[in-house]
């Protein structure tokens, strides 16, 4: 897809529903880049931390005109972002000990000792 604006961090939480619609938030990481940075955060939800059903992400994809799972640099954005999720979970779980076992098992999905996915990775906060 051609580069265009992106948001960075593109998800649920960063999209506050209004009576006027939704607003978008948190734009810190907004750059000129490849539309599919974004769309691989929704993609994750379902293949990494199973937080949407195979019927809510063929809704979504539908809606937004393509499956960012079918093209060929999949595999290398969910890899960035997957990595990103696990150093913010170690990077909290440092100064939280609660969410040191999420951490670890985030790192063990990366290195290859749980292999079924998703991996239902939980929510970090």
């Amino acid at each position: 897809m051609p580069e265009c604006v992106v948001h960075g961090d593109a998800w649920v939480g960063n999209v506050a529903a209004t009576a006027d619609g939704p607003v978008l938030l948190d734009f810190e990481r907004v750059s000129v880049g490849p539309p599919e940075w974004d769309l691989v955060s929704t993609a994750l939800k379902l293949t990494t931390t199973g937080a949407v059903t195979e019927a809510e992400y063929a809704e979504f994809c539908e809606l937004y005109g393509t499956d960012v799972t079918q093209w060929e640099g999949y595999e290398l954005l969910a890899g960035a972002r997957e990595l990103r999720m696990t150093t913010y979970a170690a990077q909290y779980a440092a100064a939280h000990p609660e969410w040191h076992a999420e951490a670890q098992y985030r790192v063990d999905c990366l290195r290859g000792r749980i292999t079924d996915r998703p991996w239902r990775w939980a929510g970090i906060m």
